[in-house]
């Protein structure tokens, strides 16, 4: 009851604060949905601590790892923005991370926790934060597309005028981008290393889509840094890297604990 409660109320906080963007002058609604936001994820991090952590070991089944990584999301758009001007994502991150939550409350795990070792929770944490830099990115990238179409138009609105220049939201677009793809190969090396079944039918979609994405990140990462790739290039590159990542990411786990 203690978790479902503390659950609840993280979700109220994450909408509250999706609110607050959207119906609050731009100066004022920054610092409150970043308030709010960071109420919300103290929350989420008490209910995740006490659904993770079971007598038999670490549960991360379906509805806990799609918490876990959005309040990962959560956690890199609220450092980041401490130095960046990066806190518009949260109209982005905070509802679907609400939405998480929900997820992971109504969900019935398929199966026990288990015992991990050190070398695999290295690989499971580097995988999360990875793909949680990835999708900021991602949402950093459906921003420029909207900046793009409304400046390409002489169009304006909330959105748009509190957004940093189209620049400095590319180069951080590019700063989220490289981060990501170290932890994405540091996550593929400790799975090459500790995982005996990586290659096993029911994981082997996940192994090649996440070597797809992480072929797709590079190439985006050569393309800019030495031919100059940005713009449109650059945000179909990385919203296709991250399409890849993100089935390879919960499209086998939702078809292994939900079709199978």
């Amino acid at each position: 009851m203690i978790a479902l409660i503390i659950g609840l109320s993280a979700v109220l906080f994450y909408l509250a604060s999706a609110w607050t963007q959207n119906r609050t002058p731009a100066q004022q609604a920054s610092k409150r949905a970043y308030a709010l936001s960071l109420a919300a994820w103290l929350l989420q991090g008490l209910h995740l601590y006490l659904g993770l952590f079971t007598e038999v070991g670490l549960l991360l089944d379906l509805g806990a790892t799609l918490s876990l990584t959005t309040w990962a999301v959560i956690g890199v758009i609220l450092i980041s923005s401490l130095r960046n001007p990066v806190a518009n994502l949260l109209i982005f991150a905070a509802p679907a991370t609400a939405a998480a939550i929900v997820i992971d409350i109504l969900s019935v795990p398929a199966f026990q926790g288990r015992q991990f070792s050190l070398g695999i929770l290295v690989h499971i944490f580097t995988s999360i934060l990875a793909y949680a830099l990835f999708a900021v990115a991602a949402c950093q990238a459906v921003l420029l597309i909207y900046q793009n179409r409304h400046l390409k138009h002489h169009q304006s609105s909330r959105l748009v005028t509190s957004l940093p220049p189209l620049q400095t939201m590319e180069s951080l677009l590019f700063e989220v981008l490289a981060t990501g793809q170290i932890l994405l190969s540091v996550a593929l090396m400790t799975g090459f290393l500790f995982l005996d079944d990586l290659w096993a039918q029911h994981v082997a979609h996940k192994t090649i889509l996440s070597l797809v994405a992480w072929f797709i990140f590079t190439i985006l990462l050569y393309g800019h840094y030495r031919l100059g790739w940005r713009g449109r290039t650059a945000i179909r590159w990385t919203l296709w890297g991250f399409g890849n990542l993100a089935l390879a990411f919960f499209g086998t786990k939702m078809v292994l604990e939900l079709l199978l």
